[in-house]
């Protein structure tokens, strides 16, 4: 009888690596609907995080990163081919399965000056 995997502790996410196509100049067209895209994932908890790799002086370099919670890595192939920027060819991208299993983070508010901190 064949079992499914166990699956490990952690918390399993899907990485969207996301690269520049010879068209990436025009993607200034879409740009409005990229953010409304990415805005709309983490308004309905499917975004974990998202930004551009950057250099040491906070330039842009290498993919732009999109993790996102998905039941499957099916699901999260819906997500990425509905971007903007990949339904219209200004970025092809790969996704990759990352389960987290160790680390930890802080989060501090203050309510006073409505300050928020990720450590």
């Amino acid at each position: 009888m064949n079992e499914s995997p166990r699956r490990r502790p952690g918390l399993r996410l899907y990485v969207i690596l996301s690269r520049p196509t010879a068209t990436a100049g025009e993607r200034e067209k879409v740009r409005a609907e990229h953010h409304a895209f990415i805005l709309d994932l983490a308004a309905r908890g499917v975004l974990f995080a998202a930004g551009p790799e950057v250099d040491e002086d906070d330039r842009s370099q290498g993919p732009g990163i999109i993790v996102i919670r998905a039941a499957s890595l099916t699901a999260a192939k819906a997500i990425a081919d509905a971007e903007p920027f990949h339904r219209n060819g200004y970025r092809d991208y790969e996704i990759r399965t990352w389960r987290i299993s160790e680390g930890s983070f802080r989060l501090s508010a203050r309510l006073s000056d409505g300050t928020l901190a990720i450590e």
